[in-house]
């Protein structure tokens, strides 16, 4: 097929097209640059890791998708990709958050899931890709046989990779000519790549679990920790519904995933705690600390056993874990701040001072440390310094409640 075809102003429609292109490039990348902001406002919103690349095909790419088309007798022609999108994202949870994304925020006219094309003894990357309309008031005219579309292509960091080498490696080759050996080569490598991309996603999830344990482990200290007016605060300063504990990084799977006796005891003993069978999780967190782990770990333990006896009301056998996880990990804040709840209420309030004030000296932004250095100050009826440390936590996180409420008794406090 002649795919150089003369024009009657005798130029070829290679030349034409050229200059069609040429007078709406610009306003074909001015729509791409809304759309990216568009899009990363959105992702932003959503607390998503992702990076994007986007860009409009070059004039011979386009040309030749179009000869493409062509020969393969695709009528009618519509190049729907111009401009495109790359979303990539570390884990498989989140391309399903963004793709959900798209469909909420644009007219999406078609989706192909790559993979699901090819058959089991093929290999591709995965990919997904969504063509969605764009508003027609963004343009005044048309480069040829392109729709008013863009495509998004979602993938995961692993599926970008693999996307780079293969395009290097079996389309800018001639693939036919590849022997069985290397094939097979790159067959395992896909393979390993989206077994890799799924067993990143298992310990994703598993941490996830990992961390809503932590959060109920915490919830338990709630009982014990009172603002003046009778309300209830968590361990980590947060209470009355707040709902938004600080959680740290509980990184068993990563620190310890050879031990899988001892991962699985620690698992079991935050299933109990969070159950609030604190004798039970107790018993196991004492099993795990006479094996061999980690300073680490070893640190977060016992820090996890001091919270279970506090809950207990056996305040002096908290202190000494709390200790025990700082002599392991003297940047364990939590286990600093927790001895300063502990100190406070055996009513050591010097002790109680210095270990918040501690704590903010090796990291000045906790909201939460404020607050309970607050309530110490107001234990103490020093009712300035208690307002000063809750305007500081404030200062941080305006709409922290426990602070806003200890605040509110403060003041009615001063102006008697």
């Amino acid at each position: 097929m002649n795919t150089i075809i003369q024009t009657k102003a005798g130029i070829s429609e290679r030349e034409r097209l050229l200059i069609l292109y040429e007078r709406y490039r610009h306003e074909y990348e001015t729509n791409l640059n809304r759309l990216y902001k568009q899009v990363r406002k959105l992702l932003l919103k959503a607390d998503i890791n992702f990076n994007i690349k986007y860009r409009l095909k070059s004039f011979d790419s386009y040309f030749q998708k179009l000869i493409r088309y062509r020969q393969r007798n695709i009528n009618p022609i519509i190049i729907n990709d111009l401009i495109g999108l790359r979303i990539i994202c570390p884990f498989l949870e989140d391309i399903e958050r963004v793709e959900s994304i798209i469909r909420d925020n644009f007219r999406v006219i078609e989706i192909e899931h790559k993979r699901a094309r090819k058959a089991v003894n093929e290999f591709s990357y995965d990919s997904i890709h969504l063509t969605v309309e764009l508003p027609e008031k963004y343009y005044t005219g048309f480069i040829p046989y392109s729709g008013r579309t863009c495509e998004f292509q979602l993938r995961t960091i692993l599926q970008d990779a693999w996307a780079e080498v293969e395009h290097e490696l079996i389309y800018k080759a001639n693939f036919s000519l590849l022997n069985e050996p290397i094939k097979r080569k790159l067959a395992s490598l896909n393979a390993t790549l989206t077994l890799s991309d799924i067993i990143f996603q298992e310990i994703r999830d598993y941490q996830k679990e990992i961390k809503t344990l932590r959060e109920k482990c915490d919830h338990t200290m709630t009982e014990k920790i009172l603002l003046p007016n009778g309300s209830v605060i968590s361990a980590n300063g947060n209470g009355n519904g707040d709902g938004k504990n600080k959680i740290e990084a509980f990184d068993i799977p990563t620190a310890i995933i050879s031990k899988s006796n001892i991962e699985k005891q620690l698992f079991e003993a935050l299933e109990a705690h969070s159950r609030q069978e604190f004798g039970k999780a107790i018993q196991i967190y004492t099993y795990v600390l006479r094996q061999k782990i980690k300073p680490a770990i070893r640190s977060i333990v016992y820090n996890h056993r001091g919270m279970a006896y506090f809950v207990q009301g056996e305040y002096e056998k908290s202190l000494t874990d709390f200790t025990r996880a700082l002599k392991f990990d003297s940047q364990n804040l939590r286990a600093l701040n927790n001895r300063g709840l502990a100190h406070r209420m055996l009513k050591k309030y010097d002790l109680a001072l210095l270990d918040f004030q501690h704590s903010l000296e090796i990291d000045s932004y906790q909201h939460e440390s404020y607050h309970m250095r607050a309530l110490t100050y107001f234990d103490l009826q020093d009712y300035p310094k208690a307002l000063a440390d809750c305007n500081k936590a404030l200062n941080l996180k305006p709409d922290y409640t426990p602070a806003l409420s200890l605040k509110k008794i403060i003041v009615s406090r001063m102006s008697f």
